[in-house]
């Protein structure tokens, strides 16, 4: 009687990686490290406290008004739009200023407990070192933001919020997360005092916010005085696009900007130069598509750095 071989189904390369990834022993003690913590669930409480009291205050607020004009339709989805906007932007607030927090040290501390030459002689490769470093930063963060998603919703109350804000605003969150949190993995690597890390994450993200906010602005205001009433329309397209580059590439402008235009035009992906922006006649992409390409590949190319300075020799 002949046997008949069954044969097994391969697993494709998605299920494959993904597995990997979670037997990573690096992740696994990252993790169960961190919520094991009781600062991990005071800084959730904290991080929640914040959003609900900023609600709270607005509908207190309401409550208090008694102008007919409050049952305006329009009127209240102006209001589920200033809610759900600034909530986003303390949302990115907080995640700026929690993600280097959480991966400054990864690799820091190893030095400074003299274990990471003890965990590079192991079978653990450096790209999976820095990848359980990084992912455990990120599920923590990932959880911080669908913590929030109800406090979020509440702005579907009033209306005004799309679907396609709601979606836009979650990508800003997540993209943001995962770069400050590859930018705080690349200073630990790249440095040997958790501390030293610590500050140049830090003073990295105030100069891509404000001081790139201080740039834009003496820049518009040097060139509005040097070309004056005489700019060409070459002149005039170069200073659109470098200021439209930059207003993108900023976490705090980028979605400030990409929110009043979906709210003025409607369009998602691009919008022309000539509607408020200047008298040049230019179609731009909306700032969330430069942002998220931008910052994505910034990310990539930080983690790939990290794990080439994790291979260097120890000094």
């Amino acid at each position: 009687m002949e046997t008949q071989s069954i044969a097994k189904p391969k697993s494709n390369f998605l299920s494959r990686n993904l597995a990997r990834w979670l037997d990573n022993p690096v992740i696994k003690k990252e993790l169960r490290g961190r919520m094991r913590d009781r600062r991990t669930f005071i800084l959730l409480t904290f991080y929640l406290f914040l959003l609900a009291g900023f609600i709270g205050m607005v509908y207190l607020v309401i409550g208090e008004a008694n102008s007919p004009t409050n049952f305006d339709p329009d009127f209240r989805q102006n209001l589920g739009k200033s809610i759900f906007g600034t909530v986003i932007i303390i949302e990115l607030l907080l995640v700026g200023f929690i993600a280097p927090g959480l991966t400054s040290g990864a690799i820091t501390t190893e030095r400074e407990h003299r274990t990471l030459d003890l965990l590079k002689t192991t079978l653990i490769t450096p790209t999976e070192l820095v990848l359980g470093k990084l992912s455990s930063s990120i599920a923590y963060l990932f959880l911080l933001i669908l913590t929030a998603l109800p406090l979020q919703s509440v702005a579907f109350l009033l209306g005004g919020v799309g679907p396609a804000e709601f979606f836009i605003a979650s990508l800003f969150l997540i993209v943001t997360a995962v770069f400050f949190s590859a930018l705080g993995i690349f200073f630990s690597s790249a440095l040997k005092r958790t501390l030293a890390a610590t500050i140049a994450s830090y003073g990295s993200i105030l100069l891509s916010v404000f001081v790139v906010i201080a740039f834009l602005f003496g820049l518009s205001v040097s060139l509005g005085a040097l070309y004056g009433n005489q700019t060409s329309a070459i002149n005039e397209n170069i200073f659109v696009i470098v200021m439209w580059l930059i207003i993108s590439t900023n976490p705090l402008l980028a979605p400030i900007f990409t929110e009043i235009i979906l709210s003025e035009t409607q369009n998602l992906y691009i919008v022309n130069s000539s509607s408020g922006l200047s008298m040049a006649n230019l179609w731009l992409p909306s700032p969330w598509i430069i942002y998220v390409i931008v910052y994505t590949l910034a990310a990539i190319l930080l983690i790939i750095l990290s794990v080439q300075l994790i291979k260097r020799p120890e000094r």
